[in-house]
């Protein structure tokens, strides 16, 4: 059920000059995130552009700021194979450094992108940049695409990773 519709008109600057379009709003406790849908007639010149836009737009918001010693590096969410804890800190793990990161791991569970998911009480990895699983009676570990590094899944977040991976697409 949607709570609230709002239409209205938008205008939209383009190389060619201005687009004007119809924007909808809809709201509703249903929606799990956030999502823009274009609809248009024909797959032109004017729809490729507010595609990009759109993408340049969400590679801008797709960023979270990392901490080595006193310098600030923009992180691309992509480039992150997980996020963990420790000694009370928060870290993002790219492929070959770890960036202090100034959120609690439930603030980044909450405000992630669908791609990454929380596999203890301590870890929320990139599900895209898993390479492999491998379950054992010893452990559940995660190998990540181009990095030496890995990670252990909990018993009680493993149904859902491998659910996850069974979903997303080659």
């Amino acid at each position: 059920m949607v709570y609230s519709t709002k239409t209205f008109c938008g205008v939209i600057l383009l190389a060619k000059g201005l687009l004007v379009v119809k924007i909808r709003v809809e709201i509703s406790p249903e929606y799990s995130e956030k999502e823009i849908v274009v609809r248009s007639s024909a797959d032109d010149d004017e729809l490729k552009e507010i595609i990009r836009d759109i993408e340049e737009i969400q590679s801008k918001l797709g960023k979270i700021n990392g901490y080595i010693d006193d310098t600030v590096y923009s992180l691309s969410l992509n480039d992150i194979l997980f996020f963990e804890t420790n000694d009370r800190n928060i870290y993002a793990h790219t492929t070959d450094k770890a960036f202090l990161v100034h959120f609690r791991l439930y603030e980044l569970e909450n405000n992630l992108p669908d791609n990454f998911l929380r596999i203890s009480k301590s870890s929320i990895i990139n599900v895209d940049e898993i390479l492999s699983l491998n379950t054992s009676v010893t452990g559940n570990l995660i190998q990540f695409k181009s990095s030496y590094k890995t990670i252990y899944v909990s018993r009680r977040f493993l149904k859902e990773l491998k659910n996850r991976l069974n979903q997303r697409k080659f």
